[in-house]
């Protein structure tokens, strides 16, 4: 790993947005549980949101590269919660890719064939490079050897590696090295959307070959990654963490209207958390998480004086 890793920073560019028409999975014709916990994510004849899986892929890989050393910039998404995403226009998202110096870059997307209303027998996997760029061999290389690494997973057609002047595979505009773009799976074969688009367990397949990838190219190793045995701990032996909560709610824009209210009275580093209990998901307002009980006792009390009701509640 080494210092090289530390001194690269690539942009992981989740591609459209939470609400971006269009950009989704014809109904499903059953309910779909992202993370196998039992709960239902994509209810029978909901669709599953480009951008949701997008950002599902995003954050593992984002995991990956940091474990492996390299820096990461977030383009087009901020968390783990995906539905609160605006769409970022291209033109800004290439701007900002500059700005923050990346050297590479790659845009994650799952993708469409059709009217998009109906399922269709299209399928497979493909990386794409930028069709007429001055750093293409770059970019050619770097692609092939992530659609490399992307082939060796579940089985899917292999559809390679394809020129495209999309915007997103642009080095000149990001003024970065080598830029790919890569189509998961397509949204509109009902295979890939249940089992792929719509499977976490995909998701971080990818994640991991996609970074592996970059690890070759970029000589590099790879970092596995290191899954700890849980030992059985009483709640008193385990160390307590206290998050001060102030809000749950079941409709997404009421927990960002209670965000911004909390960011106003001076707290900037609020967020929204996921939960979903007993097949229902809640969106909490998180205003921050604190190892001493009297320090998240003073946020309660000061936001009180700002007329905003928080709790405090343990984390394990």
């Amino acid at each position: 790993m080494g210092s090289l890793a530390s001194s690269i920073k690539i942009a992981i560019d989740a591609g459209h947005g939470s609400n971006t028409a269009g950009k989704r999975t014809p109904p499903m014709p059953e309910d779909i549980d992202f993370d196998q916990d039992g709960i239902v994510d994509i209810k029978k004849n909901e669709s599953i949101r480009e951008h949701i899986a997008n950002v599902g892929v995003s954050v593992l890989l984002a995991k990956e590269l940091r474990r492996c050393g390299f820096q990461v910039f977030q383009s087009a998404w901020d968390d783990d919660n995906a539905y609160d995403d605006e769409d970022v226009d291209l033109t800004t998202r290439q701007n900002l890719i500059k700005k923050a110096g990346c050297q590479y870059s790659v845009s994650i997307h799952f993708n469409a064939f059709g009217d998009g209303k109906t399922f269709n027998s299209a399928n497979g996997i493909c990386t794409y490079y930028h069709s007429n760029d001055a750093r293409i061999n770059d970019s050619r290389r770097l692609a092939a050897i992530v659609q490399n690494h992307l082939s060796k997973g579940t089985k899917q057609r292999n559809r390679g590696t394809n020129r495209g002047a999309f915007a997103m595979v642009n080095c000149a505009n990001m003024n970065t090295k080598a830029s790919i773009l890569v189509e998961l799976a397509f949204m509109t074969n009902l295979e890939e959307a249940t089992k792929m688009m719509g499977d976490s367990t995909f998701w971080k397949e990818c994640a991991v070959e996609i970074c592996k990838g970059f690890c070759e190219y970029l000589k590099t190793d790879y970092v596995e990654e290191v899954i700890e045995k849980k030992e059985k701990t009483s709640a008193s032996a385990a160390k307590v963490l206290y998050q001060v909560q102030a809000g749950a709610y079941s409709v997404m824009d009421n927990a960002v209207k209670q965000k911004e209210k909390v960011i106003k009275a001076g707290y900037k580093s609020a967020y929204i958390s996921t939960n979903k209990t007993s097949n229902k998901r809640l969106y909490l307002v998180i205003v921050g998480v604190f190892g001493v009980k009297s320090n998240a006792d003073g946020v309660v009390k000061q936001l009180a004086k700002r007329n905003i009701v928080a709790i405090i509640t343990r984390k394990y």
